[in-house]
């Protein structure tokens, strides 16, 4: 393969990891960006939810370099029953953005029963959202019991 080719692959490689949310034509290439691996949209599940997830392509770090596997890009945010940070913005500190700041390949979730939406998004070490941003797609699960409710 000569020096354009290659370089032509690298570019093509490049600009093909922005965006989780646009489709892909080749079935033989792997999704990238984060991914729920344990559910899908229309799910129901119980508590704990046990939320598990990959990055896709992307490998995480413990912000102290403990683990084995590098992000340079930043870690994963698991937003819950709220919407995206848009591009550029800061993900939020509370209840529902959900900073998996250690390298976390999952979250348990304690949660009412109904619907509730869960995306991923990857953001810098600085926690904002990247422009295009690289996400998940949204899914709703449905929790069909409460915390040490009766059944």
């Amino acid at each position: 393969m000569n020096i354009r080719k290659i370089a032509a692959v690298v570019v093509m490689a490049v600009i093909g990891t922005g965006s989780v949310d646009a489709a892909s034509t080749n079935d033989a290439m792997p999704p990238s960006g984060p991914q729920f691996t344990n559910f899908k949209d229309g799910d129901t599940v119980r508590n704990p939810v046990i939320v598990r997830f990959t990055s896709a392509g992307a490998t995480l770090r413990h912000n102290m370099g403990h683990t084995a596997t590098t992000m340079p890009l930043g870690h994963l945010h698991l937003i819950i029953d709220a919407p995206r940070p848009a591009a550029g913005q800061m993900v939020p500190m509370d209840s529902r953005h959900i900073h998996l700041l250690h390298g976390e390949t999952q979250a348990t979730l304690h949660l009412l029963p109904g619907d509730h939406s869960l995306q991923l998004v990857l953001a810098g070490a600085d926690h904002h959202a990247g422009n295009p941003p690289i996400t998940s797609a949204k899914i709703i699960i449905h929790v069909v019991s409460a915390i040490g409710a009766a059944e």
